[in-house]
């Protein structure tokens, strides 16, 4: 699933990390670190799609406003997971790994690629 520039293939993979952390909460019943796992995903997946934008913006991305649409639509729904969350619905994280898992496979072997060329041929690797 490498786009090709290593800042942000790391940053996938740490993403997939806290995908993970967060599976392993739920899984294994530890509610007193599911909170703090969903924010930490939250927190992270905000920093990555910066760093992503970022490059975007520097390189004149063709696709930068709909790949940025697509962030934000993330971006809401794990708001809307989150809240679920606080208001006592904790079997709301069993969906939200879910839907996480397949939307950040189909995001990363389909949207990301998309802006490996670009990135590539300004350099960034």
């Amino acid at each position: 699933m490498s786009v090709n520039v290593k800042e942000i293939d790391e940053q996938h993979q740490y993403f997939l990390g806290l995908l993970n952390e967060l599976y392993e909460a739920y899984y294994f019943h530890k509610k007193l670190v599911l909170g703090d796992s969903i924010n930490k995903l939250l927190a992270y997946a905000k920093l990555h799609f910066s760093t992503e934008e970022k490059y975007f913006d520097l390189f004149n991305y063709e696709g930068a406003m709909e790949h940025k649409k697509i962030h934000q639509e993330l971006l809401g729904k794990i708001a809307e997971f989150v809240a679920r969350f606080e208001k006592g619905e904790t079997d709301i994280v069993g969906q939200m790994v879910e839907f996480m898992e397949t939307w950040l496979t189909e995001h990363l072997i389909i949207i990301d690629k998309q802006y490996t060329r670009c990135f590539n041929e300004h350099g960034l690797r």
